[in-house]
């Protein structure tokens, strides 16, 4: 079934962000400042089977609810100031360290637009157990709504089993929402899928 919001991270560490400003991925680190990180010569695996749909608030403190079975008619929206957003994981050993599992938390209209068209393409695949290897490619610089935001480009460059680390935890549900947001519309992100010789998957 298709990966739909219903309109228009939790918080936790470590985390993965994408700055739409200066366009480009950043990681936390145990200094508390953020580093870039390169995702382009080096792909990650992300866990989009298991992505997680709540509403997101950033003003006066982070806080995270996620909704029951991704479905947001089963949670209240808790304030004005939440928004709906989606939470992924990433995992790298390579790029991450000792922490190789990173969430992406984000209410940003591109990065949703991103999460849907990577659970489209990758949607075929679940139920086998693997986790789709992803390079990222760039972003699109769109216009949504009253403002400008980038979307994530990517391409789906291999599949490993799905590592222990990524087991920790419930896993999420597929999604079946209604949408009226403009992920729907917006124009779609580079998506191939297939294997790259470039990539040595032993190191990912």
């Amino acid at each position: 079934m298709p990966l739909n919001f219903a309109s228009s991270g939790s918080g936790g560490s470590p985390f993965i962000r994408f700055s739409v400003e200066d366009n480009e991925w950043l990681r936390s680190s145990e200094e508390g400042e953020l580093e870039t990180v390169d995702l382009a010569t080096n792909p990650v695996m992300i866990d989009i089977e298991r992505v997680r749909q709540g509403w997101l608030k950033l003003q006066g403190g982070r806080d995270w609810v996620q909704w029951p079975d991704n479905d947001y008619t089963k949670c209240a929206k808790p304030s004005d100031a939440h928004k709906e957003g989606a939470s992924v994981d990433f995992y790298s050993t390579k790029l991450f360290g000792d922490e190789p599992v990173r969430e992406f938390c984000s209410s940003q209209e591109g990065a949703k637009v991103f999460i849907k068209q990577l659970y489209d393409a990758c949607e075929e695949k679940f139920g086998s157990g693997q986790v789709p290897v992803i390079k990222l490619t760039g972003s699109n610089k769109v216009k949504m709504g009253r403002g400008n935001t980038r979307i994530p480009t990517f391409e789906v460059v291999g599949w490993k089993e799905r590592p222990d680390d990524l087991n920790v935890g419930v896993p999420g549900t597929t999604i079946d929402t209604s949408s009226k947001s403009a992920a729907t519309s917006a124009p779609v992100a580079e998506a191939e899928s297939g294997s790259s010789g470039d990539i040595n998957f032993d190191e990912i």
